[in-house]
């Protein structure tokens, strides 16, 4: 474990600034992982971020663990501006006792900066009760709070946003070699028939007052060789999130419609209560409950009805892995039977951030589907597995290059299929 010592002040009050800690290391750490700490710390020294954090984040995987490679790690993301990388660095560092409190008020500088002042109160608070005999942490943590917008109550309350308002875009080009046709986010059927193809896609979430946040979205899917499954889709969702001691509500409603060919083929109003909070060490869990009262336009009006789902999922952000498991139970009461499927769906994914920016993830799911009908029952037993890579390209920009594979084994041979699709493409969230 390191043991630390301060360089000056640990963080300056009216710029909101982190500085960087120096670390000792044991003897028996490896020496190359030494050297490239100290090769982080003298490019930080000249300000330049971006050698340090490739540097400190290679010491960190070449077995350097103690707090030091962290909070450095933290501080070099959030001088670049990558305040997820910071946050997970900044919660790694919390885990050593004697730093936790700064580490705390490193999480509300974080929380701050992303505009939820819910968030940098609880953590400034954290850090103030954590500070103990740490004057410098507890001035810089009661600055801190001072700084947040005041908490008003009864007839003086004015509510603030929880976050700032974020734009998701995205643009990619393709090929798919059984180009299908979606509903509800799911296969609805495929066409035996491969094409090139584009797709856009657009969101907004802008915050509202008192836990309220709406969040609206549409996507463009155009097939070089098969215009009639060319598809459109928006959607508008409003959002409550109350926090409730540790959790997280979600309570919202939503409208979308989908099209085929220009055809509006699919209209959806749904419900949601859900709720998250984290558990354990660096795990979060969320719970959702969704309904969906959905209408299909001829002629799919074998699609209306309704949707119940039901979900799990556990997350876990450690360093520069991201993992995340969810299951899903999904009923349906459809006007056509051979649409109402039971549900059970499992989706595991892994993603991990890499030198020069880079990331890479995998992908794996499988979903089991039982159909009930006068005529026949049937199952069918869907793998699905995927691989991606990105880079940053120029500010928030930055690359995506993905595989996926689908295989559908069905008691019906058909309603067998396998499906294969590949994608390059740009995306950004401002």
């Amino acid at each position: 474990m390191h043991r630390l010592t301060r360089m000056g002040l640990v963080a300056l009050v009216s710029m909101g600034a982190l500085v960087l800690h120096a670390g000792s290391a044991r003897a028996e750490e490896d020496p190359g992982a030494r050297a490239l700490f100290a090769a982080g710390a003298a490019a930080a020294e000249e300000a330049d971020y971006a050698a340090a954090l490739q540097s400190f984040l290679a010491a960190r995987d070449a077995g350097l663990d103690g707090p030091a490679v962290h909070y450095n790690i933290g501080v070099c993301a959030w001088n670049l501006g990558n305040l997820d990388l910071a946050e997970q660095a900044f919660l790694e560092t919390a885990r050593e006792p004697a730093m936790a409190a700064l580490a705390h008020y490193n999480l509300g500088l974080v929380s701050r900066r992303r505009g939820d002042t819910e968030a940098a109160r609880e953590w400034f608070t954290r850090a103030l009760d954590a500070a103990g005999e740490d004057d410098a942490v507890r001035q810089l943590a009661a600055a801190g709070l001072a700084a947040l917008p005041p908490v008003l109550t009864g007839a003086n309350a004015v509510p603030t946003p929880g976050r700032a308002t974020a734009v998701f875009l995205s643009a990619a080009a393709g090929y798919d070699d059984n180009v299908a046709l979606l509903a509800d986010g799911e296969l609805l059927g495929v066409s035996e028939l491969d094409s090139p193809y584009a797709e856009l896609q657009a969101a907004v979430a802008a915050p509202l007052p008192a836990d309220l946040s709406l969040q609206a979205g549409a996507f463009l899917v155009d097939y070089a060789d098969l215009p009639e499954l060319d598809q459109r889709g928006a959607q508008v969702e409003l959002l409550y999130t109350p926090r409730v001691a540790a959790w997280r509500l979600e309570l919202g409603g939503r409208y979308s419609l989908s099209q085929l060919d220009g055809e509006r083929f699919e209209d959806q109003r749904s419900l949601l209560v859900g709720a998250n909070r984290p558990i354990a060490r660096n795990w979060q869990l969320r719970l959702r409950l969704r309904y969906a009262d959905i209408e299909g336009r001829a002629p799919y009006e074998g699609l209306t009805g309704d949707r119940v789902e039901a979900a799990l999922r556990l997350r876990r952000a450690a360093g520069p892995n991201r993992f995340q498991a969810e299951y899903r139970f999904e009923t349906n009461d459809r006007a056509s039977d051979d649409l109402s499927p039971e549900r059970h769906r499992v989706d595991l994914e892994w993603r991990r951030d890499l030198a020069r920016g880079l990331h890479a993830n995998l992908a794996l799911g499988w979903r089991h589907s039982r159909y009930e009908t006068p005529q026949v029952s049937w199952t069918e037993r869907r793998t699905n597995a995927g691989a991606g890579v990105g880079g940053p390209i120029y500010g928030a920009w930055e690359w995506l290059l993905r595989y996926d594979w689908a295989d559908n084994s069905a008691s019906l041979a058909e309603f067998e299929y396998d499906r294969n699709r590949a994608f390059l493409g740009v995306q950004a969230v401002f």
